[in-house]
This record gives structure tokens, C-alpha cells and sequence, in this order.
């Protein structure tokens, strides 16, 4: 499995307002949404990578379950949760916790579902496209599906369950 790195530019943000001393509260916190807007563009370039990486990643499997693409999966998607409400992207971090969740869950079942997985990662694409700016009856339409396809397999299967 290749080892995933994300670089998280309000690294740059958090450390400066650790600093202490310096300005008042609210010529800080002006400065830290003119700064965290100028760090959007970042984001987004870096979320895009992190696209990239997961449909190459969700590419390589046969339609059989094979744990080190979901393990990869799910490093690539975990690794990046934060980094978009950090932003001002909050329903991209929504979409990517979703992503992980599901992943977790086929690991934990030993199974592959290509269609949850490309659902996932169309919805991702889409809020990127959009920047997820908006928080929308759309946007939140496609976070509750992102939802339920990932807690269909939440639960534990029923040994009377029937494929379907």
C-alpha cells in the first residue's frame, strides 16, 4: 500500500493564531476568514489530487473484494477529512466521511460494492465542481444518499439475508 500524504495549508493559519500576543480578536478572526479564503483555492487543488487518488485507487479492483484497495481507500479518504471544513467546504468533509465509513464497512464485511464506491466518488466530484458552497436542498439531498448507501452496510448481515 503506498503511504498517502495530504498537505494541509491552515497548518500555516493554526500556527499563527497559537501564536500569542499580537492582534484583537476581531482583526484576528477578519484575518483568519481573509486568510482561510485565500487557502480555498489550495484546498480544492489538493482535494482534487485526493479525487484523483481514490478513483485510481477504486479503478484497480476486478469487481472482488481485495483488502489492500480498500485499505488504500480508506487512508486516502480518512487522510483528507478536516481538511475541507477547514475551508469552508463542510459538505465535502461530509461526503468524505461517508466515503471512509463505507470503505470501513466493506473491509469489515471482506466484500465490494463498485456501484456505493462510484456513487461516492460522483458526489465528491460534483461538490468540488460546485466548491460545495452552498449549503442547498441539493446539496443536502446527495449527503443523505451518501448517508444511506453507507449504512446499508452498517449493520451486520442477517444469515437469512437475501442478495437483492
Amino acid at each position: 500500500m503506498s503511504a498517502v500524504k495530504i498537505h494541509v495549508p491552515v497548518v500555516r493559519l493554526a500556527k499563527l493564531l497559537r501564536t500569542p500576543g499580537g492582534l484583537p480578536v476581531a482583526d484576528a478572526v477578519k484575518r483568519a476568514g481573509a486568510g482561510l479564503e485565500s487557502l480555498r483555492a489550495e484546498c480544492l487543488d489538493e482535494l482534487r489530487v485526493t479525487l484523483d487518488q481514490a478513483e485510481l485507487c477504486a479503478g484497480r479492483v476486478n469487481g472482488e473484494y481485495d483488502p489492500a484497495v480498500a485499505e488504500e481507500l480508506y487512508a486516502i479518504a480518512s487522510a483528507a477529512i478536516g481538511v475541507p471544513t477547514a475551508c469552508g467546504l463542510a459538505p465535502i468533509d461530509t461526503a468524505l466521511v461517508s466515503l471512509a465509513d463505507l470503505t470501513d464497512y466493506l473491509k469489515t464485511r471482506k466484500t465490494w460494492d463498485p456501484n456505493a464506491v462510484a456513487v461516492h466518488l460522483r458526489a465528491f466530484r460534483l461538490l468540488l465542481h460546485t466548491e460545495a458552497g452552498k449549503d442547498s436542498n441539493g446539496t443536502k439531498a446527495i449527503l443523505e444518499g451518501l448517508r444511506r448507501v453507507s449504512q446499508r452496510y452498517a449493520k451486520p448481515e442477517s444469515p437469512n439475508a437475501v442478495a437483492g
